[in-house]
């Protein structure tokens, strides 16, 4: 039909089976004041576009890309409860992995949510049948900051004068930091969140200008603001061009690995956990809440992929040695990126040929706090 597929705002809104949008609590089926979202329905809205339309397969080929805003005006929140044929903006990624880089030291961070975050978000998206395609991954798109903004501000400017305001609206829970006023700290933060983003099994999405940082000063909200301050630009300072090509080049590792866009969802043997010590993790290490870093590895040969991944986060605010785990026999690990301040320029992340070489089982290595390394075997 001329168009690869539909974002729907406030999509549950397609689930409800109040008779005649009726407003009246004693209508049929409409427990809550006029609303009640129900997937289970055949005659609502969100089965009646899946019966009328081909949704594309998960290898490809024609058919429509359906995807819903799972948050209605009312503030429920409907994540997770759309049937098969419907890809979710992931809220719960935005927030767990801002949570994980802002608010340590504020409240409680899981590593066990990070990890499914990571691997695709099954507890979301399994048990009705959906896939890790199916989670919509971003950092920052959604009714918010630029991703340079979530790392750059503490809060909210939406008041300000022109060109970056005034707006009105804007979320107010934003798990945004300034990562102490370094800016240094504040790009290598971004280049995590980017990351998270691009190595995650899902659909990852970014806003335009994200690729070099743009920011609205501190404005989550500027949809009113039509100024140069709002507009993409591409008169970059070397900063941005060096994130261009970070954000570049993450976005092509991504399309030469298969084994980073799983159609379904990992099984063991595709994917293994490890604790910084090199040993894999255990029960009690993942229900440990002062626990911060975690490794993963992807094994390649599962997905026709020619190199095997090792993944490490470390959420901590200090350094973690990782000890390796053994990469695929008659391989070492190279490094691909290490988002940390020391590797900050045009070339933290490498092009295919240029990795440095690591070592092999049982290695170490030194990673900054708040940052990610991403390890590939050859």
């Amino acid at each position: 039909m001329g168009v690869d597929g539909f974002r729907f705002d406030e999509a549950p809104i397609l689930g409800n089976n109040c008779l005649n949008q009726s407003y009246e609590s004693a209508a049929p089926n409409c427990p809550n004041g006029g609303f009640n979202f129900d997937p289970s329905d055949s005659n609502v809205a969100v089965n009646q576009i899946l019966a009328n339309f081909t949704v594309r397969p998960a290898t490809g080929g024609s058919g429509l890309d359906l995807f819903a805003e799972p948050w209605s005006a009312t503030g429920g929140d409907d994540q997770g409860q759309f049937p098969p044929g419907w890809s979710e903006w992931n809220g719960a990624f935005e927030s767990t992995l801002r949570q994980a880089q802002n608010e340590l030291g504020n409240m409680t961070i899981y590593i066990t949510q990070d990890a499914n975050d990571f691997s695709g978000s099954s507890n979301i998206f399994e048990a009705n049948g959906r896939s890790p395609w199916n989670s919509t991954n971003y950092m920052d798109i959604h009714d918010g900051f630029t991703l340079n903004d979530v790392y750059y501000c503490n809060g909210t400017n939406n008041t300000q004068g022109w060109p970056y305001g005034p707006s009105d609206g804007g979320s107010t829970t934003n798990y945004s930091w300034n990562q102490g006023g370094a800016a240094e700290d504040q790009r290598r933060a971004a280049r995590t969140g980017l990351a998270f983003t691009m190595l995650s099994a899902g659909t990852p999405i970014m806003a335009g200008g994200d690729e070099y940082l743009r920011s609205i000063n501190c404005n989550n909200n500027p949809y009113n603001v039509d100024s140069t301050a709002n507009w993409l630009n591409f008169s970059w300072t070397t900063d941005q061009s060096n994130f261009a090509n970070f954000a570049q080049r993450a976005i092509a590792f991504r399309l030469a690995h298969p084994a980073l866009r799983p159609v379904t969802w990992y099984s063991s043997s595709e994917v293994e956990w490890w604790e910084p010590a090199g040993v894999q993790a255990t029960q009690s290490y993942w229900n440990n809440t002062s626990n911060y870093a975690i490794a993963y590895t992807v094994n390649g040969a599962y997905f026709g992929d020619s190199n095997s991944m090792y993944i490490a986060y470390n959420g901590w605010s200090g350094e973690v040695t990782f000890t390796l785990p053994p990469p695929p026999t008659g391989t070492n690990w190279y490094r691909v990126t290490d988002t940390c301040n020391w590797n900050d320029g045009p070339n933290t992340w490498v092009t295919p040929g240029n990795e440095t070489l690591i070592g092999g089982s049982g290695a170490t290595y030194n990673q900054c706090g708040q940052s990610l390394l991403l390890l590939i075997s050859k």
